[in-house]
């Protein structure tokens, strides 16, 4: 079945939490399509996740990226089960994730000027064969998981990290140390 020949009224927007909804790839296409032409940005609520909106539409995507002021990381920024994130945040009495890209300001300038030097030209070519290896590593960790993978979770927050610590000279072994930072 093709994304246009599945019926409007069969699509709930709050199936976008569900993995089942990513998986059907006809389905999933159609309900963003369909989001794109009727709703652009949707406010989802879901018996299982925190209400959120949706932004559908690249240019809309660009215009919040470019209010960070108004449109914060530090909160809501990862899909997270309800139980899982508050489970999260109770634990740590933070955000669920406190990763670079869910940082707001001014704790993500802070953070990127520990590393900014490091990542000007002059200073990445003598540790470009390393980066190049650590890159064919996400990528064999990649094929490991199987057909399916959450990209963000297995791969996004685990690359750049590992490049920062190989620039910062810190060991391997601290990797969950670092996260947790």
């Amino acid at each position: 079945m093709s994304a246009d020949q599945i019926p409007a009224k069969s699509m709930n927007y709050s199936d976008l939490v569900k993995p089942t909804t990513v998986a059907n790839d006809a389905y999933f296409q159609a309900l963003t399509a369909h989001m794109r032409k009727n709703d652009p940005v949707p406010y989802i609520e879901s018996d299982t996740h925190k209400s959120f909106w949706v932004a559908t539409k690249h240019a809309d995507i660009i215009e919040i990226e470019r209010q960070n002021e108004k449109f914060l990381n530090t909160q809501n920024s990862v899909l997270m089960r309800r139980e899982v994130e508050e489970q999260a945040v109770a634990g740590g009495g933070g955000p669920a994730l406190r990763t670079l890209i869910n940082m707001d300001e001014p704790d993500h300038r802070k953070f990127r000027d520990l590393t900014r030097e490091w990542f000007l030209p002059a200073n990445l070519n003598p540790v470009e064969s390393r980066v190049k290896q650590l890159a064919v590593r996400a990528i064999d960790d990649m094929l490991e998981l199987g057909e399916e993978i959450d990209f963000v979770k297995d791969v996004a927050v685990w690359y750049p990290l590992r490049v920062i610590m190989m620039i910062l000279g810190v060991p391997e072994e601290d990797l969950p140390l670092m996260l947790r930072l």
